[in-house]
Parts: structure tokens; C-alpha cells; sequence
């Protein structure tokens, strides 16, 4: 039986950083966030990594679950559509996410967070 759930980490600069889960299963990547810290102010959009999001979520257009841990909203869009509505940007060498791919939150529909 294959497992439906995978830890996704990343290996940057600094560490392998975990990035969400993968639930092979059900088509959804899930990610947790915090506004105050992972939230692309400029555009108002949640970032992904690029080599992941190509390789992996776009071509099975994965469901993309973005947690908001401050404010207890989830995010949700397809892979296509946050493809669709993407700004691609590549970070220096220094910095722990390279290629990232940003989509601006009225994108995303919400719901509030249910415990």
C-alpha cells in the first residue's frame, strides 16, 4: 500500500526545511503559515517554492492548502489556477528560498479554520 501523506522538505542554503504535506491520496499540498512571517507583503501573496511547484504540484494540479495559523483562515486554489495568477521570483544566493513562485491572496478562496 502506498503511504498517502509525505513530510515535504526542502534542502536550502541554511537547512532541509520542511515546506508542508503532501497528500498523494486526496491531490492536496498543505502548508501552514504565519501572516506576520511568510506573507509577500508587496503583493499580498503566499510563496512556494518554484522547482516543487513545477515538478510536482503543477503537473497533477495538486490542491494548494494554505493554513493561516494567526488568523485561523484556510486558503485553497488549484495548482493551475495559482499558476495562472504567479509571479516568479529568484532570491540571492544568501537567502534560504531561492526560486519561489508568489500568488496574491484574493486568488486563494477562504474559509474560515475549523479545530
Amino acid at each position: 500500500m502506498i503511504k498517502p501523506l509525505f513530510n515535504i522538505k526542502l534542502k536550502t542554503n541554511k537547512r532541509n526545511r520542511f515546506i508542508g504535506q503532501l497528500n498523494v491520496k486526496t491531490n492536496v499540498f498543505y502548508k501552514e503559515v504565519k501572516e506576520s512571517i511568510h506573507l509577500f507583503r508587496k503583493f499580498d501573496a503566499w510563496g512556494i517554492d518554484a522547482k516543487f511547484f513545477n515538478e510536482v504540484l503543477l503537473p497533477a494540479n495538486y490542491t494548494i492548502h494554505i493554513y493561516e495559523i494567526e488568523y485561523n483562515i484556510n486558503y485553497h486554489i488549484t495548482s493551475k489556477e495559482f499558476e495562472k495568477h504567479s509571479r516568479h521570483f529568484h532570491f540571492i544566493e544568501k537567502e534560504d528560498n531561492k526560486a519561489q513562485i508568489f500568488c496574491s491572496r484574493v486568488h486563494f478562496a477562504t474559509t474560515p479554520r475549523d479545530y
